[in-house]
Formats: structure tokens, sequence, C-alpha cells
């Protein structure tokens, strides 16, 4: 669904009396790692920690628009959007405008960043009081070997307020406490981290403030669900049996790792998931401070779900071997092919042809209905001259594509040894060629069908180049 500029403007997000949500979507990557031993002669311990692991070409732009794309296609967002993570994959430039780009959003949705531990809680208190979109997303990466290696995890989380069909706000408190317990200095990679014993009382402290807090504001003594968040492993456990949690969140947080700013709203999307219409919600994120939401569950949670359920991406992840994880996350450095770096985009040609790089927008022609990728002035079918006029432009983001040949590329300068590389031609018309991700190029076939999924092609001269891979369609992907 493209988003008119004029109807955003016309036709504004009618705000509840009460704030909530109104929509909601959670994006877990294909990979799963179980294991970082180094020098591993058997199988893992049975039962152990599992991280959630983004691609090689994913990182916290690609995942925010996996989790905003199911949100933003059906509901038209306010006037912001937001996205919280502390893993952005530029300093100074705002990543959020790629996803607004990604997103093919109206020019007058303003995108705006937010960094820290605390951003993904503060993120969705705004989407819910302002009715604006977040995204909550992190790509995690400690150094190999790290205690908390398997503790730490990837994944996005998208809300959209304005509305109550998911859940109603009914309780909100704060507590800030200045605590050196994470942090990474400019230019660092991988976060420092203080004996989690010193920090677990004070995070526990400020969180069961906070929880007794926004519980008195909503006039409630319990609540149905309890779901807690922490960077600080100790204080989790100590708030849920403070606060009697049936342990659930626990469980998923132990199938995923901790994943920074999205953490809470991952948690909050897996408990809407199973949640039945009123139930009562309180959930708790204790990150440099704390922060609560107390939530009635809405009587159209089931319809405010957009996209595949938290459990059923548990169980599409494949299994992820160390030495994988390592290369992709460039923490070991192997000899790739002698092949020259691929070029870096150039300001000027993306800024034209974004809809094509960004929204994968293709020309239908006016004459034969064929579509032209890229949009050109001249249809591929019938050689009509205008074919890229701007009102005939149709997005092909959100279709299937079925595969009609296949190449596998042996010298990508990827950190893969192989990579496949197919022709496709869309449902509707349109025909793209692109890499293929989430699936061994070995198992690439014709006829396999694929959905379009925005990824990282590459980085050269300190420039990302996003683009459009395609990879295999789901039976969730229809949700």
């Amino acid at each position: 669904m493209e988003l008119n500029p004029v109807e955003l403007k016309e036709n504004p997000r009618p705000m509840p009396d009460q704030p909530g949500i109104d929509a909601y979507a959670a994006h877990l990557p294909a990979y799963a790692l179980h294991d970082n031993r180094l020098d591993a002669t058997g199988p893992p311990r049975p039962g152990g920690p599992a991280r959630s692991v983004a691609g090689f070409d994913e990182d916290t732009i690609t995942l925010a628009v996996e989790a905003l794309r199911h949100v933003a296609a059906v509901d038209p967002p306010g006037r912001q959007l937001l996205l919280a993570t502390t893993s952005a994959p530029y300093e100074a430039k705002t990543s959020a405008a790629v996803v607004h780009a990604a997103l093919g959003l109206a020019p007058d949705v303003v995108a705006v960043d937010l960094r820290g531990h605390r951003s993904g809680a503060t993120a969705l208190d705004l989407a819910i009081r302002s009715g604006a979109v977040a995204a909550l997303a992190d790509l995690r990466t400690t150094r190999p070997g790290a205690p908390d290696e398997l503790a730490q995890g990837d994944a996005a989380a998208a809300f959209a307020g304005g509305g109550d069909r998911a859940a109603v706000l009914l309780g909100r408190a704060g507590h800030t406490s200045e605590v050196l317990e994470r942090w990474r200095l400019p230019g660092e990679r991988h976060d420092r981290v203080w004996d989690e014993r010193f920090t677990a009382e004070i995070l526990a402290t400020a969180g069961l403030d906070a929880a007794r807090r926004a519980l008195a504001e909503a006039s409630l003594d319990t609540v149905d669900r309890v779901v807690v968040s922490s960077s600080n492993a100790r204080a989790a456990a100590a708030l849920r049996r403070a606060l009697g949690g049936s342990g659930e969140d626990a469980a998923l947080e132990r199938a995923t790792g901790f994943t920074g700013t999205a953490h809470p709203g991952l948690l909050l999307a897996a408990a809407l998931d199973t949640a039945e219409p009123g139930e009562t919600i309180l959930l708790l994120s204790a990150t440099e401070g704390a922060d609560a939401f107390v939530l009635r569950v809405g009587d159209g949670v089931r319809a405010a779900r957009r996209g595949p359920s938290v459990h059923d991406q548990l169980a599409a992840r494949q299994p992820l071997g160390y030495g994988r994880y390592l290369r992709w996350r460039g923490l070991l450095d192997v000899q790739g092919p002698a092949r020259p770096a691929a070029p870096a985009p150039a300001s000027p040609p993306m800024y034209r042809r974004a809809g094509w790089k960004y929204r994968l927008e293709g020309s239908r022609c006016g004459a034969c209905g064929a579509v032209t990728t890229p949009p050109g002035r001249v249809c591929a079918a019938c050689g009509i001259v205008g074919a890229d006029d701007p009102a005939a432009k149709v997005s092909l983001r959100d279709r299937t594509a079925r595969v009609v040949s296949v190449t596998r590329d042996h010298l990508t300068t990827m950190p893969e040894p192989d990579v496949a590389i197919v022709v496709a031609d869309v449902d509707g018309g349109g025909r793209l060629s692109a890499y293929v991700t989430d699936v061994p190029p070995a198992d690439v076939t014709v006829g396999m069908a694929m959905t379009p999924t925005f990824r990282r092609l590459w980085t050269t001269d300190s420039i990302h180049n996003y683009f459009w891979k395609l990879r295999p369609w789901r039976d969730t992907d229809g949700e």
C-alpha cells in the first residue's frame, strides 16, 4: 500500500480517549547461535541458552524495516517515525531516514533517531502517547568468548500508537538512576559492562519503584501478566520474583538473548500474541533506571498483530555455526577471493533513483500494462516511450516472485563462500535480478516462491549500500 501525502494530511489518525497501541509486529532474524565454543569436541549442553543472530546483510536499519513494513503498510503512521537503537549503522546521519525511504512514507512524516539503552522504552512511550510509529531495533555484538555472548541477541519490534486495538495504557511511571552499568565510547564496537552484582540491586530498586507507582496510577494491585526486560540478568530475575512473574518472558529471553533496545518491545509483542482481551500486563524495563507500563489488552488484539508471531519465528530459525557467526560479524578475518571491492554508491543517483533503490518501484506501461524494472522511459515489453510516468509507478516490495533462473557466485566479496543470484518473475508483473538470502544457495531452485527483503549489500568508502534481496516465501508472510 502506497501512502499518499495528501491523504495523510487530510485524514490524520484519530486519537482515542486513552492512549494505547493500535498495531504491533516483531521481527526475529532467520538464525540462532546455540554454541560459542572455539574448540568444540561434542554437542552443546542440552537446554543451554541461544542467541538470535542477524544475517551478514542485516543491521538495525534492515531489522527495523522488516518489523515496520507490516505495521506501516496497513496503518498510515502519524507525524513521526521513531527508530530506537544502540547500534546505528551511521553516527552522524539519521538512520530513521533510510527506514522512512524504504517504507515509502510521505515526506511530512518526520523520521527521528533515539539512542541509548533506555531508548527502546522511550520510543514505546512516545508512540503510545503521541500516535507515532516506533521501531525498536538492535544488533548486539560482544567480544568472542565473552561470558554473556550467548546472552545477547538481535531483534526488532514495531508499534503504532494512536489506537486501542492491541492495548490501552492504564498507568505509566519512570525512575532515573545514573549508574555505570553498560557503556561504549565513540569508535568502540563492544559494550563495556560493570560487575552485574553491583548494579543489580540499583536497577531492581528502580524497577520496583516504577512498577509500584504505575500500578497505583492504574488503580491495580495485581496484573495478569508480568513482563520484565533488563540489561542486567540478576536484576531481571529479582524483579520477576518480586512482582510474581510467570517466567514466560525469561524463557523467551533464553531463546533469543537480551536484544537491547528491542527487548521490551519483543517481550511485549510475545505477550500480546497470546494474551486475551481484557487481561492486564505490567511491562517493566530496568535499564539506566526503569520504565513501567500497565496495559489492558484490547478487544482487537488478534487483528492488531501484523506479520508472524514471535513463536512462529522462533520455530522457523536455522542453526548457525560459531565460525560462520564470527565471519559475519567481522570478528574473524578470513582471506576471501582476490576480487576488487564493490564500488560505493554515489549520493546524486541514490537520490534520483530512490523509488527503485528504496521502494522497489517499477513503471507500469499505460499501453500494454507490463511492468518495467528498473523503471525506464521505454516499456521493456512493447517499446512504447513514456513508461516512466510517475503516476504509473508500482511497488514490488510486498509481492511474491517466482524464480526462473539461478546462478551461484563463488567469487563474492561477502563473508560467504558463495551466494545465489536469481532472476524472478513478480506476481502482477515485473522481473527482478537479485541476491538471495536466508537460505543455502544450493537449496534455491527454479519455481521457488520468494519475497523481497530490505538488506545491506556491502559497505565501501564508509557508505552502506542498501537494496532489496529475495528470501524464501513463508506461510506466515500472508498474515
